[in-house]
């Protein structure tokens, strides 16, 4: 996850015998055991799954080897705990976790369910084999982040659109790596019940199928950060006469931010996105909008200069936007070129870095 101490312990076959191998074989039952806390049953349910891919043997009769998942709050954790000299530190508190052997039981243990969930999944990593060649790695494990967010993007808008299936899927494997948020990417690809025409049907989302998807994604400790572009990227929308004189050029890619209509577009679509997203965050995109100062703020751009006027517009949807009670981000690319400009944004605004392509001299001017 980050920060991580890992020390090998022996396997214990006796009380009062060491043995200097480091594995525990599994060719017996594995006996999974938790608390009765929802998300610990879910923890363990997912770590039983995988041991049934790799056809483990799975019996709440011991014959083998226990797993065991801990609450740190319990007197038998505090005591594993001190007997292995292993500290649980406030810094872990959140989503860390230890993993220690004791006998012939290996303990998860963990002050949240999220910690659970990530010891858990590093169970999994230390599973190797299959059947009756399955072993499990012995270790003493302190693991913790180093960064609080950990997301992956994903552009749902060109290409080939993603099945829901496919979408959980994805959800489980960036979970598997404590991967903690999970941010698609939309332009036109998210059903509007106020904008119909804009998502393709068979190539977007319904709100019915995101809804489902944050259920999902919430039993993996995945928030969903959605990014509906709000200023450039918009051509598949702008293409329709109905939306045409919102665009900066005809039917071009950009909203004009002099036009009314534009800030009252995106409001109507962020509302509804925030509905559907219930998490503490919007990306409102914002990047790459070349045509801006080509067609209608011409003139504004030409007086004023070009990211100023830039500025002026998202913080005028930071305004629109400030009664869903959300913390907003966009794509720094544009207001990178002018910090000055920049001063004057929203604090609570986050500009993301962005580039497609390795930096010979570092990413630092971003």
């Amino acid at each position: 996850m980050g920060q991580t101490e890992v020390t090998k312990v022996p396997l214990i076959p006796a009380p009062r015998e060491l043995d200097e191998k480091a594995v525990l074989p599994l060719t017996g039952s594995v006996t999974v055991r938790s608390s009765l806390d929802n998300e610990d049953l879910f923890a363990a349910k997912d770590l039983v799954n995988e041991l049934h891919l790799r056809d483990i043997p799975v019996s709440a009769k011991t014959t083998g080897v226990s797993i065991e998942l801990l609450r740190l709050d319990t007197p038998k954790a505090a005591s594993l705990l001190a007997a292995h000299h292993l500290v649980f530190t406030d810094t872990m508190r959140d989503e860390g976790y230890a993993l220690l052997y004791d006998r012939r039981t290996f303990y998860d243990i963990a002050a949240t369910s999220t910690g659970i969930f990530y010891g858990v999944q590093t169970i999994k990593q230390l599973v190797t084999g299959h059947a009756q060649q399955a072993v499990l790695q012995t270790a003493k494990i302190r693991d913790w982040p180093a960064m609080k967010y950990r997301g992956q993007d994903d552009d749902l808008s060109r290409g080939p659109f993603p099945t829901l299936d496919y979408q959980k899927k994805q959800i489980r494997t960036l979970a598997a790596f404590k991967i903690n948020i999970y941010s698609p990417y939309f332009e036109n690809n998210l059903q509007y019940a106020s904008d119909p025409l804009i998502a393709p049907p068979g190539g977007s989302m319904s709100r019915t199928e995101v809804e489902e998807l944050v259920r999902f994604a919430q039993q993996y400790h995945v928030s969903i950060v959605p990014q509906q572009e709000a200023f450039g990227h918009l051509h598949h929308v702008l293409m329709h006469e109905r939306y045409n004189h919102l665009s900066e050029t005809p039917h071009g890619t950009v909203l004009a931010p002099e036009q009314p209509g534009s800030l009252q577009l995106t409001s109507k679509w962020f509302a509804q996105v925030a509905q559907m997203f219930p998490g503490p965050f919007l990306h409102i995109g914002a990047d790459e909008t070349d045509d801006l100062g080509l067609g209608q703020t011409k003139g504004a751009v030409a007086s004023r200069g070009l990211v100023p006027v830039y500025i002026d517009f998202i913080t005028q949807v930071h305004e629109a936007l400030r009664p869903l009670h959300k913390r907003l981000l966009f794509w720094g690319d544009v207001a990178m070129n002018s910090p000055e400009s920049v001063k004057n944004l929203p604090k609570d605004m986050i500009a993301v870095p962005w580039q497609y392509s390795m930096q010979e001299h570092g990413f630092d001017k971003w």
